[in-house]
């Protein structure tokens, strides 16, 4: 059994191993693969019994803001093995080779999500809460009618939304770092094809004006048919929070399926993916994540729509390089790695489902 990093030449037969997990799922993976300008091989571990492949993992080259520092971040994904091979400890000697690569290419913390807690425990991985938030007065939502919301235009919109982005997210422990390309990357990430049931792979990225200039903007999709607001962010001030309470309202509208009262420009066919006409008693909530910004769960619950929150704990992060951590955060390394799990599972932290990988 040959345990090690991807050949270049190995990369289609890869794609077509992880397009067994679902059948069809192929497509999926082979856009982080052929999209994602960090991609590499080194990164794209694999076991080989003879001439078949018959396991994989990918670490994703990422960086996160912690207090106020870009950090390499390894994200752990594309985790699949034959029916046949499981239970005898191949995945887990890739685990093992994933945390030596992952600390050999430089990168101090790792993220995955998983079921199989117990399982990843072994090999460092920590689970943390994280607050869901269900907006399910979203709808009904008391704003001024001055804004308006458009549909997103990469070309036109993306150098302001990204500028929103790093003014707002980067106030925030764990946000993903993104430059243009890494922008690029992800929106390509999200696709136009549909996954197998529960998980849709199409997006519906909006932004809102108040007048020239976006003040809000949300990034949305179906998944297990709640719509989810996988990103969003606003301009400071109280535009903004109410830039983006008149966008929860419009999306909460177009989630319900009621008639939307919130003026609109552009093409908004997508806004199809937040109402089933075919299952019209799925749920109207919106879900994303609020919790790490009080002033605005305030603002919701002013307006009319009070914030719950769902607690899951399939979120889980190791310390890589703690001495590292030590140098950024100018304490001892066990001190490092204790902060450092704090940050992570602070309610005032947050890492956007749009950075999924």
């Amino acid at each position: 059994m040959e345990i090690r990093a991807a050949h270049s030449s190995e990369r289609e037969e890869v794609i077509e191993l992880l397009g067994r997990w679902y059948n069809d799922r192929g497509e999926f993976f082979a856009r982080y693969n052929q999209n994602d300008p960090t991609f590499r091989d080194a990164l794209c571990l694999v076991a080989r019994d003879g001439g078949r492949l018959v396991s994989t993992v990918q670490i994703f080259d990422r960086a996160i803001n912690l207090e106020g520092q870009s950090v390499p971040m390894g994200g752990i994904g594309s985790v699949f093995t034959l029916k046949e091979y499981r239970h005898k400890r191949v995945a887990s000697a890739l685990m093992r080779l994933s945390v030596e690569t992952m600390i050999r290419e430089g990168f101090e913390v790792s993220l995955l999500f998983a079921e199989r807690l117990t399982f990843y425990n072994q090999f460092g991985w920590r689970e943390v809460e994280r607050n869901f938030s269900i907006l399910a007065g979203a709808a009904s939502l008391d704003v001024p009618d001055r804004f308006v919301v458009d549909s997103f235009e990469t070309e036109r919109d993306l150098a302001e939304v990204a500028q929103v982005h790093r003014e707002y997210s980067g106030r925030f422990n764990v946000t993903a770092v993104r430059d243009d390309s890494a922008w690029r990357a992800n929106l390509k990430f999200a696709g136009n094809q549909p996954l197998h049931p529960g998980e849709g792979s199409e997006e519906y990225f909006v932004v809102c004006r108040d007048g020239a200039r976006i003040a809000a903007y949300a990034r949305v999709t179906r998944f297990h048919g709640v719509s989810m607001v996988m990103e969003y962010g606003h301009v400071a001030g109280g535009i903004g929070i109410d830039a983006m309470l008149a966008t929860f309202k419009y999306l909460g509208q177009s989630a319900a399926g009621v008639p939307v009262t919130v003026k609109r420009v552009g093409d908004h066919k997508r806004a199809a993916l937040l109402h089933s006409a075919s299952k019209p008693n799925d749920p109207s909530v919106l879900v994303t994540h609020t919790a790490h910004d009080p002033a605005l769960e305030r603002a919701l619950g002013d307006a009319g729509c009070p914030v719950a929150h769902h607690v899951d704990n399939n979120y889980m992060w190791r310390v890589l390089a703690p001495d590292k951590l030590a140098r950024r955060f100018a304490m001892a390394p066990e001190a490092a790695t204790a902060h450092a799990i704090e940050i992570f599972a602070d309610t005032r932290s947050v890492f956007w489902t749009a950075d999924r990988f």
